[in-house]
């Protein structure tokens, strides 16, 4: 490495005072660098969080405005059929409805095998821009189209448009975090696509009565707003070091990594960091096979696999995408009042679980959170169905019944669930084949979530089975695997950096046992650090006042 790459910075280091106790060894006085890992001091990181994760608000936007369509008169009148069998006497046939809906899931599933290929090549920011240009075009198609068939083609290149931003971001963000501020950086991330969901379905709420065109027109407009932010602002922002060097840069790598820490980090805590990302991925890459994404099934990238696919799967497993795929419509089916308004409320109090989800998500850990949301989302399914075969229950107790087990379910999956999945399957990769194993956890997530679409509707749609809330029943079942899985498998990583948490799964250490088990890749990357910065006699420094001697 040149010496321009290792020693970028000043040569007094300069950070937060050294406030942190784990910063250096008291007992023996060794330098180990200060670190400030409050958000304060990390506040262009949050910024970079905040700009580059808008590009997810289209993904949450679109969930929640598609659904919300096939309940409108001003779509049914295009793409459906009258029916006095429904109350607003228009209905759709369950074909359309399973593709519009899941179109879009198997454009994201497919995206999502590009994403490894893709991401050897092209930067991550790029990578993000293209999937914002997708969308436009997706979006541009579904307001001018009266065709079923060319709506079916917008909901695959929208679908492949927000696989790639969804994967892209979620790696980009990982790949820059600190790693005590990796939980809130992804609660961040989820709040655009949850919020999403509500803007959404406000606006959806406020053009539900129109029954012109303009009814689902208005809402597709609002998502040229995100791709015209993103694209405006991206390439103002650092690429991701580890990218860079994975791709032989190191000094800018170095530099990304100086500008996104910006002083939160003495110059000793600061190379220290970077030499674990240069030694990591200098290890991945002579470890890598020719064929890349074969090594997704080699050794202990398997295990690695097979957990992300698992973690991938849990949303639509607990069934998370009926929820949100047909909320509206099931509202409507089952004859709740006002189905576009409660289905908002329902919405907003999941908005409400991702906000306070920021307190716990590196407090109490990745496999408390998962556990304790997929269980209670379960209990939440099997009420749903046991409410049905009640009998005696006025529509209006049923209907507050409805909407209470809802916005249960929508609390808990947000408050728990929803940032703790991306978050867990962004962390666990090893970093060369991060693109690869995250879109594959994606892309299997897909997979599961388009089943759910592609079948929901002859469950609920009155011209089918009529199955109504006994519909839970599936996903209660299917929420014990969920609960099982998370149990034997996932392992706890609250805390540790990418480097780490790659050396655990190198060192195959059990799933139980990464909780208490104590690396030795940093202490390597800081004895590095010191020659870098202070020549041989770098492991020997003594701590005076705030400066290393």
């Amino acid at each position: 490495m040149s010496e321009t790459a290792k020693n970028p910075v000043s040569p007094e280091p300069t950070a937060a005072p050294p406030s942190d106790k784990a910063s250096s060894n008291s007992a023996s006085g060794e330098y180990r660098g200060v670190k400030n890992e409050t958000l304060g001091a990390h506040l262009r990181f949050v910024w970079v969080t905040l700009l580059v994760a808008c590009a997810l608000l289209e993904y949450g936007f679109d969930k929640s405005i598609v659904g919300s369509f096939q309940a409108m008169v001003g779509f049914l009148k295009v793409f459906g059929y009258e029916d006095p069998r429904v109350p607003s006497g228009w209905n759709i046939e369950a074909v359309p409805q399973q593709i519009i809906s899941s179109f879009m899931l198997l454009g994201a599933f497919l995206s999502c095998f590009a994403a490894g290929p893709l991401g050897s090549y092209v930067d991550r920011r790029r990578c993000i821009v293209l999937g914002t240009l997708l969308i436009v075009a997706s979006v541009t198609i579904m307001i001018l189209t009266t065709s079923l068939p060319l709506l079916y083609f917008s909901r695959l290149v929208m679908g492949f448009g927000n696989g790639l931003c969804m994967t892209f971001t979620m790696i980009y963000v990982a790949e820059l975090s600190p790693a005590k501020l990796r939980g809130i950086a992804y609660g961040f991330m989820t709040t655009w696509i949850t919020g999403g969901s509500a803007i959404g379905l406000l606006i959806a709420n406020a053009t539900a009565h129109m029954e012109s065109k303009l009814c689902y027109q208005i809402p597709l407009y609002v998502l040229y707003a995100m791709p015209a932010v993103v694209c405006a602002t991206i390439f103002f922002l650092p690429e991701s070091p580890r990218w860079l060097l994975l791709n032989g840069r190191e000094e800018e790598a170095l530099k990304a990594l100086t500008w996104i820490r910006n002083g939160a980090y003495d110059r000793l805590a600061l190379q220290s960091e970077f030499e674990e990302m240069r030694l990591n991925a200098l290890h991945d890459i002579e470890s890598q096979s020719l064929w890349l994404a074969l090594d997704l099934f080699r050794g202990t990238n398997l295990r690695r696999t097979i957990i992300c696919v698992g973690i991938g799967c849990i949303n639509p497993g607990i069934g998370a995408m009926f929820i949100l795929a047909f909320g509206t419509y099931f509202f409507k089916m089952v004859g709740v009042a006002d189905p576009f308004k409660w289905i908002v409320l329902t919405q907003w109090i999941g908005v409400i679980g991702l906000l306070m989800a920021y307190y716990t998500l590196d407090r109490w850990g990745r496999r408390t959170l998962l556990l304790t949301g997929s269980t209670l989302c379960g209990l939440s399914m099997l009420a749903l169905g046991i409410i049905f075969n009640v009998d005696g229950l006025s529509q209006n107790t049923m209907s507050a019944l409805i909407i209470f087990l809802v916005s249960w379910f929508q609390f808990w999956f947000n408050f728990s669930v929803v940032p703790t999945v991306y978050l867990t399957s962004g962390e666990l990769p090893a970093q060369n084949l991060r693109a690869y194993t995250s879109g594959l956890s994606t892309g299997f997530g897909y997979v599961f979530g388009w089943l759910t679409t592609f079948t929901a509707p002859y469950f609920i749609n009155p011209a089918e089975l009529n199955w109504k809330g006994m519909y839970g029943y599936i996903w209660f079942g299917s929420t014990f695997l969920v609960v099982a899985f998370i149990y034997f498998m996932v392992p706890e990583v609250v805390g540790r950096s990418l480097e780490e948490i790659e050396e655990m799964f190198n060192n195959r250490v059990p799933t139980r046992a990464f909780k208490t088990y104590v690396p030795v890749s940093a202490e390597i990357a800081r004895e590095e650090a010191k020659k870098d910065l202070y020549g041989e006699k770098g492991g020997a420094m003594h701590v005076e006042g705030d400066k290393a001697v």
